[in-house]
C-alpha cells in the first residue's frame, strides 16, 4: 500500500491525527503538506509537533520560511522539527540555494508546507500528504490524500495505528 485516504472531520482530528504522525516520525523523515491556504497543514503541524513531546507553540513560517523546534536536553521533545514553508521559494534550487536541503539529515523531523513547489528536492523516503477541503456546507471537514511510495510498510503501520 502505497496510498491512503481518509476525512477528519474538524480541526481536533487533524491534530489528533499529526500527533499520531509525530508519536511515529523518525529522525530523518520528511513530510511534504500541500493544499489551499487554510486546508489545515499548520493545524497538522500543531500536532505533529505535540507529537514528538515538543512544547512551543507552532505557527506557519510564511514569512519567515523556517521556524526550528528544537528538542532540549530538559527532555522537552524527543526530536527537532524543522517546519518550512516553501510558498515564497522559487523553486527547488531557491531550497538548495539557501542549503535548506541539510536539515534532512540533521536527525530530526523536517515537515514542509507547499513542498510541491519545491518537489525535485525533497528525498525519495519523503511522506506526501494532499489536504482538501471537498464539503463546502462542511467547512471544517477535510479529506487528507497521503501517498509514501518509497515506504508502504509505514503507511500501513500508520494507517492501522489511526483506525
Amino acid at each position: 500500500m502505497t496510498e491512503w485516504e481518509w476525512l477528519s472531520e474538524n480541526p481536533a482530528q487533524t491534530e489528533a491525527f499529526g500527533r499520531l504522525l509525530g508519536e511515529l516520525a523518525l529522525p530523518d523523515d520528511v513530510i511534504s503538506l500541500d493544499g489551499d491556504l487554510g486546508a489545515g497543514k499548520t493545524a497538522l503541524t500543531r500536532g505533529i509537533a505535540a507529537g514528538l513531546g515538543l512544547t512551543g507553540y507552532v505557527t506557519s513560517p510564511t514569512f519567515t520560511i523556517l521556524i526550528e523546534h528544537i528538542a532540549g536536553h530538559d527532555g522537552r521533545g524527543r526530536m527537532s522539527l524543522y517546519h518550512f514553508d516553501a510558498y515564497r521559494l522559487e523553486d527547488a534550487d531557491s531550497f538548495y540555494d539557501n542549503g535548506f536541503d541539510e536539515y534532512f539529515s540533521m536527525g530530526g523531523l523536517t515537515v514542509i508546507e507547499w513542498g510541491d513547489l519545491i518537489a525535485p528536492a525533497l528525498p525519495e523516503h519523503t511522506l506526501f500528504i494532499r489536504l482538501l477541503q471537498t464539503d463546502p456546507s462542511r467547512p471544517e471537514q477535510r479529506r487528507f490524500c497521503l501517498s509514501w511510495p518509497a515506504c508502504p510498510e509505514r503507511l500501513l503501520v500508520l494507517k492501522e495505528r489511526f483506525l
